[in-house]
């Protein structure tokens, strides 16, 4: 439906642009709402879309698209081009040239703009300002930018990035955007660049697209690199790239400084900027140390902490902890049980007995882990992303060179799921820091991005490293230590069904509905559902087939929270959400204090039709955090009855319930497993097939990740 009205008052404006705004019409006045820039009172708009009653603010006009009709008044049309997008007209030659062209007059400079030569006495600077002022008309741009794919959150991103030469750059090489702008991917600057008709063998395009694939490559394997021969022939396989000369391609990614290449390797330029600069920070680090301690000082008060937390530290835990002293670096590395969190909770401590001056800032790369290192360390602890203050809209940290931490002693837990970048970003910001603790377990999964930082930096042996083998733990879980360690070091010939775990052997086809019982008596032992859905988590390391993990969400999600006459659904794409469903969270909104990993319940659904803005919004409760989606970050949530290993890495659960058949394949691999056992920290419960456990937890990856982080550090530090 198509609807004409000049527009007059903004009602309503968020941040990302979503306007519920009033048009005049010739004889009355309706409220629209939408996606729109910022406009013109004295401009007139062909608005498409449809009516749509809201419940409570009556009849509105959901607009789907826009376009600015052409003025043809006379007298608007020389206040027009005398207004200040077209500096140095004023009204007597915006008047000269109305006399001239006639009401068309911006229709007819469009199509042709040599058609100004034929105005008597406009100069070439009058001419190139009445050209430039209708390339700066906004609603035009915005216009042409929205029906050729661009998104608003998009424009506006590129607009703050660009300023007034946004249109210029990215009508010449549309492909800029994604270098230049953080959240813009190949994807949406290639479906604008089809649109407006660049040719599918543009040079900018084939470099865009090869720089895209290397990373792809390099992210889907967690390699910072490929060999330069393995790079050519994967390029040779993409029907785009190798119509022309791929040679070429990769010299002008690597002049343009988009790749580096050295020695036979090509790195994406952000892994090569990573891998060096962590290098040459670690080896220069610190550049102001702390000045010694007295060793028996140190000794004394590690006695008055035994007194004070009422516990004696083992030699190898007061080894640690003395270590944290007297080095600048320390590794800190054992399996669960190993008393890590004690040891920390005692460097915290005597930290402000003996540098009081200083403040100790410990941080995990998730939500949850952060918040479990608070928890058990009775000490504040933030993510690395908040610590940086990670902006989403931008992608980027506000923390950096320019403007350093505020820390002086930084200890970082669940550091094997520290990737090269982030890493690289975190020291980036490090001017400050004079002590730098690195606290994980070399044998779970490594990080989801690129890079195995934890493992180059052991392996180079340049650091004072603590192995900490003795399980101290004994209480509620330590059957399951027992068995991680075991795992661990490829003792495990039985699974022992102990107190603290069980076993239970069915055929592939059994698995979902006895994981369903099995959910159903773990859930019975609290008082409410909600409770329980935050103790009890299913863990699976696949997402399709029969036992995987959209199966078992969806199997789970009928079974404990089926559809109810008092219980709102809302259908995105293939998922149901439903009120009281169990919520993951899968991507960082630090504004929102909610971070990947995090798991909530789904409170409130509210439709479009009850919203003032008419948009569907879900509420959910993470633990207290109320946090609210819309259609724009619906896409950040999904269910978590069933979650994979790699998104419950840095937290635990009271019961883990895990599937394991050999339906699974190649995902059952030792460090997957041992990943999963080590989530559980009461009860483990593990349902399937023995001899795919047993296949799984022999079956270590010969696949290691490619970088060059070890050989960088060695490099820099020769002389030690």
């Amino acid at each position: 439906m198509e609807i004409r009205g000049r527009f007059a008052k903004i009602i309503y404006r968020g941040n990302n642009s979503y306007t519920v705004a009033v048009f005049e019409m010739e004889d009355d006045e309706v409220t629209v709402t939408g996606y729109l820039p910022e406009m013109n009172p004295d401009n007139e708009y062909r608005l498409t879309g449809e009516y749509v009653e809201h419940y409570r603010y009556g009849m509105q006009f959901n607009i789907e698209a826009f376009e600015k009709i052409q003025i043809t008044d006379t007298d608007k049309l020389i206040k027009y081009f005398s207004g200040p997008e077209f500096k140095g007209i004023g009204p007597k030659n915006a008047e000269t040239l109305v006399k001239a062209l006639g009401p068309e007059a911006i229709s007819l400079i469009k199509e042709d703009p040599a058609i100004l030569d034929e105005i008597k006495g406009f100069t070439p600077r009058k001419k190139d300002a009445i050209i430039a002022g209708l390339q700066q008309d906004r609603e035009e741009k915005y216009y042409f930018l929205t029906s050729n794919h661009l998104s608003m959150k998009n424009i506006m991103r590129l607009e703050n990035y660009y300023g007034t030469n946004m249109m210029k750059i990215i009508r010449e090489n549309p492909y800029q955007m994604v270098r230049d702008v953080d959240g813009i991917g190949f994807a949406t600057a290639d479906k604008f660049a089809q649109s407006i008709g660049i040719p599918l063998d543009d040079v900018n395009r084939l470099a865009a697209l090869a720089e895209n694939i290397l990373l792809e490559e390099c992210i889907k394997r967690g390699d910072s690199y490929l060999e330069y021969q393995e790079y050519y022939e994967l390029l040779e396989r993409n029907e785009d790239v190798s119509l022309i000369d791929i040679d070429q391609v990769i010299s002008e990614l690597f002049r343009d400084n988009r790749i580096a290449i050295d020695d036979g390797k090509v790195y994406h330029i952000t892994q090569s900027m990573a891998e060096n600069y962590i290098a040459s920070y670690l080896s220069l680090f610190p550049a102001v140390p702390f000045e010694e301690v007295d060793s028996d000082r140190i000794h004394q008060q590690i006695r008055e902490i035994e007194k004070e937390f009422g516990i004696e530290y083992q030699d190898k835990q007061k080894e640690a902890i003395e270590a944290f002293f007297e080095n600048d670096i320390m590794i800190l590395t054992g399996g669960p049980g190993t008393g890590k969190t004690t040891i920390v909770r005692g460097m915290v401590k005597l930290c402000q007995y003996l540098y009081p001056q200083y403040h100790v800032t410990l941080c995990a790369p998730t939500g949850r882990s952060s918040k479990r290192l608070a928890e058990l360390t009775e000490s504040e602890a933030s993510t690395i992303h908040s610590l940086l203050r990670w902006d989403k809209e931008t992608g980027k940290f506000a923390k950096n060179e320019e403007d350093p931490l505020n820390v002086e002693l930084l200890i970082i837990d669940e550091f094997s799921m520290v990737d090269q970048w982030l890493f690289y970003n975190l020291l980036l910001a490090g001017a400050n820091i004079r002590k730098l603790i690195l606290i994980g377990d070399q044998d779970q999964l490594p990080s989801v991005g690129i890079g195995s930082v934890l493992k180059d930096l052991l392996d180079s042996e340049l650091f004072k490293v603590v192995r900490l083998e003795k399980i101290y733990r004994q209480r509620e879980g330590s059957d399951i230590i027992e068995l991680a360690h075991d795992i661990r070091n490829d003792q495990c010939t039985e699974v022992n069904v102990l107190h603290d775990i069980r076993f239970l052997e069915c055929d592939p086809a059994n698995v979902r509905n006895l994981t369903l019982q099995v959910v159903n008596a773990a859930l019975n032992k609290y008082e409410t559902l909600e409770e329980g859905f935050m103790k009890v988590q299913v863990l699976a390391p696949k997402y399709q087939g029969v036992n995987g993990i959209h199966s078992l969400n969806n199997a789970l999600q009928k079974e404990f929270n089926p559809p109810a006459k008092n219980k709102r659904e809302l259908q995105v794409g293939y998922r149901t959400f439903r009120e009281g469903d169990k919520i993951l969270q899968l991507k960082n909104q630090p504004d929102d204090d909610v971070f990947n990993g995090d798991i909530g319940i789904l409170e409130e659904i509210i439709y479009a039709r009850e919203d003032i803005n008419n948009q569907n919004r879900i509420i959910v409760n993470f633990d207290g955090i109320i946090v609210e989606y819309t259609s724009d970050t619906f896409i950040n949530i999904t269910h978590a009855y069933c979650i994979s290993v790699h998104k419950a890495q840095g937290s635990e659960y009271p019961i883990v319930i895990m599937p394991i058949v050999n339906e699974y394949g190649i995902m059952l691999q030792k460090r997957l497993i041992y990943t999963a056992v080590t989530r559980a920290n009461v009860n483990l419960i593990i349902i399937g097939q023995k001899e795919a456990f047993f296949r799984g937890i022999h079956r270590i990856t010969h696949y290691e990740r490619k970088t060059t982080l070890k050989d960088k550090l060695l490099a820099e530090n020769w002389w030690k």
